[in-house]
């Protein structure tokens, strides 16, 4: 290459270098200044009260609830009330045609008044059996066998009033009543039907009708073995139904279970608890899911950030602080000692101080996930 050629190149070169300087001087003032920083993710850290809770899906069901069977055969002649009918304790619901039921009350006062005269006529022997004892006529074995029928008598007549008394009952369950007050929220058969006595009805899960106090209700929900071991009776409740969406309810936790059951089709033991519907409206009903909330402590006057401002990374828990300088807002990354948590607020026991500011990060990110 020709010395005039080289010549040519060191402008160009000379004018690269110019330009690359400008442009590194440029970035260096955009650093020295800070990067741009959404003022909405931007937030502070504060001391306030936090709430820890157990939060559980559950269900709604009446505090009291029955369901009705038959205890005898038949079929039904009368159905008085429907779905939905409020009824009265007592209140007659469901009426079986009790034709063979009379019948049979019939040959069981037969049977009592047949006993009862033979009982009559065993006692009439015994006493002439001592009688004659007495005058020397009759032998003491002649009068234990008096005294052995008349017993025997005796038997056979309270044995007949129990048939009586059974043939009775039997009668009066051909009327279904009702055995508490409260709304029928099931009814499982019609008239013409035939019933089968509540053993077998049992065994099909389909009772005659289901009775539920609707004016208290409550929510069941399982726990597990973690959870349930920090909860006590009487601790307050924060219920949402879903269908019910704005509107929260209070409760109190009325029953925790003494021992772990497992739900079919599950392989995990829960213990089922409890808890009781303060205040309640029309529109709740039973079977309605809801999310609970069980306050199991409340930690006064601690400082507190988002979970989404607390990321985790190599065992430490650090957050983005943004802080001012003299050339422009930085982001500076610190670690911090984390403490007790709820699923929005997580208590920060070391690294920062209130009034800091500190970035969220998006929620979307898996890094953010504080896992404690």
């Amino acid at each position: 290459m020709s010395a005039k050629r080289r010549g040519r190149r060191w402008p160009w070169l000379l004018g690269g270098l110019a330009v690359f300087g400008a442009a590194a001087a440029t970035l260096g003032a955009r650093r020295a200044q800070g990067e741009p920083i959404d003022e909405r993710r931007v937030i502070e850290a504060v001391r306030r009260d936090l709430s820890l809770e157990i939060v559980e899906v559950g269900r709604v069901e009446p505090e009291r609830q029955v369901e009705l069977k038959s205890k005898v055969a038949g079929v039904v002649s009368e159905a008085r009330v429907e779905e939905g009918d409020r009824v009265a304790a007592g209140e007659l619901l469901l009426r079986l045609d009790a034709a063979d039921h009379r019948r049979d009350v019939a040959r069981a006062l037969t049977e009592v008044a047949r006993h009862k005269s033979g009982l009559g006529f065993a006692e009439l022997g015994r006493r002439r059996a001592d009688e004659g004892a007495r005058q020397g006529v009759t032998s003491q074995a002649d009068r234990e066998v008096a005294m052995r029928e008349a017993e025997e008598k005796r038997w056979a007549v309270a044995a007949s009033r129990g048939a009586l008394g059974a043939a009775r009952d039997r009668l009066r369950w051909t009327e279904l009543r009702a055995p508490i007050s409260g709304t029928v929220i099931h009814r499982g058969i019609d008239p013409g039907e035939t019933v089968t006595p509540g053993v077998e009805t049992a065994l099909d899960g389909k009772p005659l009708f289901t009775i539920a106090d609707l004016s208290r209700l409550l929510v069941r929900v399982d726990l597990n073995q973690i959870d349930v071991a920090k909860v006590a009776q009487g601790m307050a409740v924060r219920v949402a139904v879903d269908a019910l969406p704005g509107r929260l309810y209070s409760a109190r936790v009325t029953r925790i279970a003494p021992a772990s059951v497992r739900r079919p089709g599950k392989d995990v033991d829960v213990f089922p608890i409890e808890a009781l519907l303060a205040d309640t409206d029309g529109r709740i009903k039973p079977g309605m899911s809801a999310e609970v909330r069980i306050d199991v402590e409340k930690k006064a006057d601690v400082l507190t950030l988002p979970i989404e401002a607390v990321r985790k990374s190599a065992g430490k828990n650090l957050v983005t602080r943004i802080v001012d300088g003299p050339k422009g807002r930085k982001k500076l990354e610190a670690e911090v000692t984390v403490g007790s948590r709820n699923d929005r607020d997580v208590e920060i026991v070391g690294g920062i101080a209130p009034g800091d500011r500190v970035l969220i990060e998006p929620a979307s990110a898996a890094a953010n996930e504080t896992k404690m």
